[in-house]
């Protein structure tokens, strides 16, 4: 078994679908940008802020992602930043696909060197067109933020607003 101190022996541990999924059902909702999968990992919706525990608007969020996630399965698509400082996984997520076959861009398809990228990717993901990502409807109900990382590498779906 390798531990955190040995992950790099994986080798390209970011397409081991153990560590970083493509899919799978959401298990509990931890507030409005953060879940539970079935299968225990800890996802953190990237490129999102909602309210934080204690805050106003956090149980309207909370319930909000809820309700877009419950009973439903979700498909996780990874960008240049795939997991955070307390080991969740960072990831767009995508509801109401019409196919289990989802094609993802590769995670690290915005990276081109250091902090250049790619331009923003503006359509959904083979095999979702129909598909909405929870990301962008969390924000467009109100119950999320955008975040800009700043000093960073741009992400994929950095511009969604409300207006998209």
């Amino acid at each position: 078994m390798y531990g955190v101190r040995n992950i790099n022996k994986i080798g390209n541990y970011y397409e081991d679908e153990k560590i970083f999924p493509k899919s799978g059902m959401v298990l509990e909702v931890e507030d409005g940008d953060t879940f539970r999968l079935d299968s225990g990992q800890v996802v953190r919706m990237i490129g999102v802020n909602a309210p934080d525990r204690g805050k106003d608007g956090y149980e309207t969020a909370k319930d909000g992602l809820r309700k877009i996630t419950e009973k439903q399965k979700i498909w996780l698509e990874y960008d240049r930043y795939q997991d955070d400082k307390y080991g969740r996984i960072l990831a767009w997520v995508w509801v109401d696909c019409e196919t289990d076959m989802v094609k993802m861009p590769p995670a690290d398809y915005m990276h081109l060197s250091g902090k250049q990228s790619r331009e923003y990717v503006t359509t959904n993901p083979n095999g979702c067109s129909k598909g909405k990502m929870v990301n962008r409807e969390m924000v467009k109900n109100g119950n999320a933020e955008m975040v800009s990382y700043e000093k960073r590498g741009r992400l994929k779906y950095e511009l969604i607003s409300e207006n998209e």
